[in-house]
């Protein structure tokens, strides 16, 4: 097991408390930890495919990155009359 996967297990258990955060928190909680479970998402997805060696995978972390952003704009647009 190479440290990349190791790194993104780790960065795994760390979106645990973003995620109580999202169902817990207050919507102005909400958005945050949805900004950081998708930014950390992305670099899991770009480790995952360093440590499997694999770069034909680094399509998928880039293209997240661009269209998380923009769903994230949508996700504070929607809860702009609550924040």
């Amino acid at each position: 097991m190479s440290a990349f996967i190791v790194a993104a297990i780790a960065m795994l258990i760390v979106m645990v408390p973003a995620g109580v955060t999202i169902v817990r928190g207050t919507a102005a909680d909400a958005v945050v930890g949805y900004q950081f479970i998708t930014a950390v998402a992305v670099m899991i997805l770009a480790l995952l495919a360093e440590g499997f060696k694999r770069p034909s995978l680094f399509e998928l972390p880039v293209l997240l990155a661009v269209l998380l952003y923009g769903s994230g704009l949508v996700y504070v647009r929607a809860l702009e009359r609550w924040l």
